[in-house]
């Protein structure tokens, strides 16, 4: 009786290990983005157990799991999917994108997209809406006060003046302190313009220091740009990044799919630029020193009164009416003179005048973008292009700025391990 029941029981044990095992089966597919591109690197695993895997470089993937049992697919920067084992073998999953955690991802040296709190040194991010429709048409002013840790330093405040970008302070005293910006993958000089009238040497007759490369990209063509802080994040760009590097991805060079129609885009914004304010000036005494007319810089001459010991009516320069000789007519400069016949015998008031109010004058900013992009039903292309114009008209007079900007970008799919891109800027 004893044996028949081992026996009983041995037979049983067997039907229910091969009852379990008939219920586990291999599940595959293929896991794709919004735009029906695969995912590679997706991961997959069954609720509950520690089976898990991830898909190919083609999306696809193979998992052991029995009927009724969840599948969870996870992926940074799209929604977490899951789906339940039924009674077919094959289980495709199209993702989703979370924005939200879009933002936490960033891009890295050379490129490389990682997530933000996976990165062991400091990175700091600004989006396209923070760039857009700003009244500065250089992008690394653009930025100033935008990014934790840089130091951004305009030349002037004249239109297109140059600008100097340091990252977490001064790391040479003899050498270049400027940070290395690289855009859409390839290094980007931030010299200096320098202005030239003989087309030899820097001229101040210009009215200008000189401008930065900065100018030549347009902020509403940017799509995102990553500051990345101190040696270990700018590790792959060797001595050139010992400064810091800022990655700057283009619209036409972020490489994103579109599964929609073509669509035309276009911003008009215009500011206007003012002094914001002025010093106050003495307007009691002339040009002169100690009460005496001189043409030299210093504002201690006759009072614009008549009367008195300090009154214009004790200098020999000055007649009675009041009016004083022009000083191209004085000058013993003899080109001078001849270079401005129509001065020479001329006079002019002794009195206050508001020559620096009525130099400068109000400014504008007019900044017009037009951007096309669009691409294939199925999302293997896709195109960009952006024009952009900018009209810069300073508070100075004789100090205008005119820019004209094109971008063009392309990406195509060829296959499921080739992708070709291209970017012109």
């Amino acid at each position: 009786m004893r044996t028949k029941l081992n026996g009983l029981l041995t037979l049983l044990l067997a039907f229910v290990v091969h009852i379990s095992y008939a219920q586990d089966k291999t599940i595959t597919g293929t896991v794709t983005d919004a735009d029906g591109l695969p995912l590679p690197g997706v991961n997959i695993v069954v609720e509950g157990t520690t089976t898990g895997t991830q898909t190919d470089f083609d999306g696809n993937y193979a998992i052991s799991a029995s009927e009724g049992q969840t599948l969870l697919f996870t992926y940074i920067g799209q929604r977490p999917s899951t789906k339940v084992v039924g009674a077919g073998s094959v289980v495709n999953v199209q993702m989703v994108e979370d924005t939200q955690a879009l933002e936490e991802v960033v891009v890295t040296a050379q490129g490389i997209k990682r997530e933000k709190k996976a990165l062991g040194y400091a990175v700091s991010s600004v989006g396209e809406e923070d760039l857009e429709q700003r009244a500065d048409g250089d992008v690394a002013r653009v930025l100033s006060g935008k990014a934790s840790g840089v130091n951004i330093t305009a030349a002037g405040g004249m239109a297109g003046s140059g600008t100097n970008v340091v990252i977490r302070g001064l790391s040479s005293f003899s050498g270049s302190n400027q940070a290395l910006f690289v855009v859409d993958g390839v290094p980007f000089s931030s010299d200096t313009n320098a202005e030239s009238t003989n087309g030899d040497s820097s001229s101040f007759l210009d009215g200008n220091t000189g401008s930065s490369r900065f100018l030549d990209l347009d902020p509403n063509n940017i799509a995102s740009v990553e500051v990345l802080k101190g040696l270990a994040a700018a590790t792959l760009y060797g001595t050139q990044g010992k400064n810091g590097v800022i990655l700057i991805t283009t619209k036409a060079g972020s490489g994103a799919g579109s599964t929609k129609k073509t669509e035309i885009t276009v911003n008009q914004s215009y500011f206007v630029n003012a002094m914001a304010s002025l010093p106050d000036y003495q307007n009691e005494y002339g040009g002169g020193f100690d009460q005496a007319f001189g043409w030299f810089f210093s504002n201690w001459g006759p009072r614009f009164d008549r009367d008195g010991i300090s009154g214009w009516g004790n200098q020999a320069a000055i007649d009675d009416n009041g009016t004083v000789e022009h000083p191209y007519s004085t000058t013993s400069v003899a080109a001078t003179r001849n270079a401005f016949p129509e001065l020479q015998g001329a006079r002019y008031d002794w009195k206050a005048y508001k020559s620096v109010e009525n130099f400068f004058r109000p400014g504008g900013v007019s900044n017009t973008s037009i951007n096309i992009n669009g691409g294939s039903e199925d999302g293997t292309s896709s195109f960009n292009v952006n024009l952009g114009y900018l009209d810069d008209e300073s508070f100075v007079p004789g100090n205008d700025l005119q820019r004209f900007n094109i971008s063009v970008g392309g990406r195509a799919q060829l296959s499921n391990k080739f992708t070709v891109s291209a970017t012109m800027n």
